[in-house]
């Protein structure tokens, strides 16, 4: 079974009914959902999504988020050399590419897993060599 990262864009895109790219992540998830690909989410992203719904959306639809997706995605737990990686990744960012840690975070984890996908609507990871799903 294909697995692909999840990043906080498409996770906000699929829960914001206003987002620009709601419909384009609704279908792309029903696509994965039917090719049974497993959706990996690093937790440091779980709590950066989280944050993101809380701030922007409010406490409730933070807290409906956060039960469904520690039931419906594989988290996957960084470990300390995820974040040795991600800090050398960053020591090579410039203000040009503008790459958060977080950002970096999800490299260094499709990295160690070998995993080459991210469901995402952030152009930044196709500068760091991941592949947008459904995202020309």
């Amino acid at each position: 079974m294909a697995s692909i990262l999840l990043d906080s864009s498409a996770i906000f895109a699929l829960i914001n009914l206003e987002d620009s790219h709601h419909e384009n992540a609704l279908i792309i998830n029903d696509s994965l959902i039917h090719r049974h690909v497993t959706l990996i989410l690093p937790n440091f992203l779980l709590a950066e999504s989280h944050t993101i719904l809380n701030k922007r959306l409010g406490p409730n639809v933070a807290r409906d988020f956060l039960n469904a997706a520690l039931q419906d995605f594989e988290i996957e737990r960084v470990t300390i050399e995820d974040e040795w990686a991600a800090h050398a990744i960053l020591q090579q960012v410039t203000k040009k590419k503008d790459i958060s840690y977080f950002d970096a975070i999800l490299v260094a984890v499709a990295e160690r897993l070998g995993i080459d996908e991210v469901f995402t609507f952030d152009h930044h990871f196709r500068l760091l060599g991941l592949k947008m799903v459904g995202v020309k």
